[in-house]
């Protein structure tokens, strides 16, 4: 049986959820983009399934769109934040579970929580802070923070290890755990203290930070 094909709501057209709706639709989404901008609604006219001018914090006019129907709903009006949280308790009195709202500072972030928003992104701050780890560690080319201190990181096999097998890196020495190997677009998850690293070949490797850094120096 096919995938559901699942409904996403936009609210805000700027460049995050212009963006969001191309990459949503890409993957095969049915996308819905609001906006009370006439151009933005018009730029992606052509592009998402559904486009339409709305001003999201008139409850009446977001009532007729919906949103009720929709899977999820992303709030991406991050620079105007009264409309933020207008739109934000709009689509909560409507009755829509899976809500994201973007937010650009602690302000409105700790006026989300209180609304009680449980998805709340601030794609600016976290890309910012995705960046900075991998310019402070050159061998690490992403990534990805789980909390906790603790982070998978992406970093490609060192030259020297090329041929060996996972289990020469001595991982446990730096309390570190291989979750996986990228190889040609492919993910390796089984076997891989037997698997031959080949050149190309990035390693996923989970721990906290200072622990990644010194392996990462190591080699």
């Amino acid at each position: 049986m096919a995938n559901k094909r699942r409904t996403v709501a936009i609210i805000g057209l700027g460049v995050f959820g212009s963006v969001l709706s191309r990459e949503l639709t890409r993957m095969g989404d049915r996308v819905i983009g609001l906006d009370r901008d006439e151009k933005r609604v018009s730029d992606l006219a052509d592009e998402i399934d559904s486009v339409m001018q709305v001003d999201a914090s008139d409850l009446k006019a977001l009532k007729e769109v919906g949103l009720e129907a929709c899977d999820s709903v992303v709030v991406a009006i991050g620079e105007d934040m009264q409309a933020s949280l207008l739109a934000a308790m709009n689509v909560q009195e409507i009755g829509c579970e899976g809500l994201w709202v973007k937010t650009q500072s602690p302000a409105h972030r700790k006026v989300l929580e209180a609304l009680g928003v449980g998805n709340i992104v601030q794609p600016e701050q976290e890309f910012g802070l995705r960046i900075a780890q991998v310019i402070h560690n050159p061998r690490v080319s992403d990534y990805l923070a789980l909390g906790n201190g603790k982070y998978v990181a992406e970093i490609e096999v060192p030259r020297k290890m090329v041929g060996a097998t996972t289990d020469r890196l001595k991982l446990a020495e730096y309390q570190l755990k291989c979750v996986g190997v990228f190889r040609s677009g492919e993910l390796l998850q089984s076997g891989l203290d037997a698997a031959e690293l080949a050149i190309g070949d990035r390693l996923l490797i989970f721990g906290r930070r200072s622990d990644l850094r010194r392996f990462a120096d190591g080699y």
